[in-house]
């Protein structure tokens, strides 16, 4: 229970409470100005570092992309002629010869050509991955 004259001595110090409230906040936030600056820079050139970061990586991003779409068919090229090495028998027949035969070209023929269709679907889908991970990061940067 607080005593009477405590509640007294409350009462009567609310105004001038009410009066230095103001004034000691001021007091403190000058005092506090200088840190807080300090963070804010702090806070800017780290954006500034993370966003070449970000840019640097987004080169070596799209660098990484264009190498493997150009690698993408030569890929496909190599896949024909080892197919044609896995069915039994096929490595004896094309060490006696340096061509196929006609039966055999035609298989490797349209393999190539299934590798081929794969790749251009996994191609386009990657695109549109890609474009969808672009839209879907673009709205949530943050701004400073």
């Amino acid at each position: 229970m607080v005593s009477r004259a405590k509640e007294l001595a409350r009462v009567a110090g609310r105004p001038v409470v009410a009066k230095l409230r103001p004034r000691i906040e001021n007091i403190a936030l000058d005092r506090i100005r200088p840190e807080l600056d300090a963070v804010h820079a702090d806070i800017a050139a780290l954006r500034g570092d993370v966003e070449r970061a970000t840019q640097e990586l987004d080169g070596h991003v799209k660098w990484l992309y264009d190498e493997q779409r150009r690698l993408a068919p030569h890929l496909a090229a190599l896949e024909a002629r080892v197919a044609a090495f896995e069915r039994p028998g096929a490595a004896a027949q094309l060490a006696g010869k340096l061509e196929y035969a006609p039966d055999e070209a035609d298989e490797v023929r349209a393999e190539h050509a299934r590798i081929r269709a794969r790749l251009a679907a996994i191609s386009k889908y990657e695109e549109r991955l890609a474009r969808l991970e672009e839209g879907f990061a673009a709205p949530r940067e943050v701004t400073g």
